[in-house]
């Protein structure tokens, strides 16, 4: 039974663009937080610049993306 009078009701024929457009919002909140948390860890854990920077940057993002892919 579909209520036809219910604000939240998504037509048919949007069901799967509105899931589409939600996943890649969640995706891209998820990767950003991912990112900066990834960050600001590897500003606090490392002392020097370089790679050990961005590997721990990379990896907030990957697990921010592998958050939300599993959402």
């Amino acid at each position: 039974m579909a209520s036809t009078g219910s604000s939240n009701s998504i037509a048919s024929e949007e069901v799967v663009s509105h899931t589409i457009r939600k996943g890649f919002q969640d995706i891209s909140i998820a990767t950003g937080v991912g990112l900066a948390v990834g960050g600001l860890a590897s500003i606090v854990l490392v002392r020097g610049g370089g790679s050990a920077r961005k590997a721990i940057t990379t990896f907030g993002g990957g697990v921010g993306l592998g958050h939300a892919w599993t959402r």
